[in-house]
């Protein structure tokens, strides 16, 4: 019996589970799910460091497991899977993954470093849908996700830790345990999903499954309308962003009053105004900045990479970092002055020896405050 409408859907289509995992197996055939168990031959050495987040790993590894035995079964078992069912579950505590322990003493040390601790467990899921062309190649659509689950370890003692990795149980489990079972003991508190930690994340299998079968009807969706936001590939003209505003090579004289200022920039053309703050040395009010100036300045300076050179390199002259980026010096100058304005960076209030101020993120104030 279906006890989900979503695995209906699967109903008739050859779905494959590309896991030996008989704990993945209980969850989906306990709603009713009818699948074949054909187990990857993908060997999980995937270089970690290459990953900038944990769960990035665990889905490029279900990835790769579900794409084995998909091409596997079209090429030689001449049976085409409707759909591949890939997942691979990972523990991970201070960014470090834990995954199934080579021996009873990797298992002591996995443990003993999770006792007391709060780590997470992701579990990253594919779905591949296979197709065989006409000239029998396989053609693929991806689906992927990942959940994450919190997980609480009580204060363990070295007699628990052994008598509990003497049982056996540890040694097939990412992280060295299983909640399902005698590592149930171990656990003090669970935020999330109980059955990511086992293995597969069924709630989230299913909601994904309904946005893939039952999309909601084009009526019901909410559109919002957002600043749009130019297209840059270089900041040597500045037309998109200089329309509502241009921050660099102006001076400045106060109205009346201290409130309204009028820039009067050294280029040609006619003066224009500024919200009180916009400029060096004043204090900055993001929310005094059209918005759609913000945006294009931070998109400016995002494409083009510049809080990349300077979180690498440090405090750099604008003519370093027009190099960086292939840039002209001029137009890099004024979105550094621009950046500045709006607090995303900082610059050398004096210039340097040799006549050129020094811009440096928020963070690195601390180390250039002092450069004359």
């Amino acid at each position: 019996m279906l006890l989900n409408p979503f695995i209906s859907k699967l109903a008739g289509k050859r779905v494959v589970l590309a896991s030996a995992s008989p704990r993945r197996q209980d969850i989906l055939s306990n709603v009713g799910l009818r699948f074949e168990v054909v187990p990857s031959w993908f060997k999980e050495t995937l270089d970690k460091s290459l990953f900038s987040a944990p769960y990035e790993y665990a889905v490029e590894t279900a990835k790769q497991k579900a794409l084995e035995v998909a091409r596997r079964m079209h090429v030689k078992h001449l049976k085409t899977p409707d759909i591949v069912i890939g997942a691979d579950t990972i523990v991970t505590l201070e960014d470090t993954i834990l995954e199934k322990p080579f021996d009873k003493q990797d298992a002591y040390n996995m443990l003993s470093r999770l006792s007391g601790k709060e780590h997470s467990v992701f579990t990253g899921v594919v779905i591949v849908h296979c197709r065989s062309q006409e000239d029998n190649l396989l053609e693929t659509d991806i689906i992927d996700f990942y959940e994450e689950t919190k997980v609480k370890f009580a204060d363990l003692s070295e007699q628990l830790l052994w008598e509990y990795i003497d049982s056996g149980e540890p040694m097939d489990k990412a992280g060295g345990y299983g909640i399902q079972s005698l590592g149930g003991m171990l656990v003090e508190s669970v935020h999330g999903d109980f059955l990511n930690v086992v293995g597969f994340p069924l709630n989230h299998f299913c909601k994904k499954l309904s946005e893939l079968y039952y999309p909601p009807p084009s009526h019901t969706i909410h559109r919002v309308k957002h600043d749009s936001i130019p297209y840059v590939e270089s900041f040597e003209n500045l037309s998109d962003v200089e329309k509502d505003c241009t921050f660099a090579n102006k001076t400045c004289e106060t109205k009346k009053g201290g409130q309204d200022r009028v820039c009067k920039a050294d280029s040609p053309g006619s003066p224009v105004s500024c919200a009180p703050g916009l400029h060096n040395g004043l204090k900055k009010d993001l929310n005094t900045v059209p918005r759609n100036c913000r945006n294009s300045t931070l998109f400016a300076a995002s494409k083009l990479k510049v809080f990349d050179k300077l979180k690498d390199k440090g405090a750099l002259k604008a003519m370093e970092i027009a190099e960086k980026i292939n840039a002209s010096v001029q137009g890099t100058e004024r979105l550094l002055d621009a950046c500045v304005a709006l607090g995303l960076l900082e610059k050398t209030h004096q210039a340097t020896a040799n006549g050129a101020n020094l811009y440096f993120l928020p963070f690195q104030g601390k180390f250039f405050s002092k450069i004359p």
